[in-house]
């Protein structure tokens, strides 16, 4: 069966970044304040790790975001 995906990309502009970042930042404290961590398959950790790698290095660089692509 032939693919109907069209390819795209979108992007992640610096004020996105930063609210993302607080948001993982507080989920994260309330996650080890309480204990109990989800369980997170190891490709699935790689992959939010990765992102938030992304998402530092863009922050640090004042006007910089991220641009993702997908097929």
């Amino acid at each position: 069966m032939p693919c109907t995906c069209t390819p795209g990309c979108g992007e992640w502009a610096p004020e996105h970044i930063a609210k993302a970042l607080q948001q993982f930042e507080a989920a994260k404290r309330a996650v080890d304040e309480s204990g109990q961590a989800p369980p997170m398959e190891p490709e699935v950790l790689e992959a939010v790790m990765q992102c938030l790698t992304w998402m530092r290095r863009a922050q640090a660089r004042p006007g910089y975001g991220v641009i993702g692509f997908c097929s």
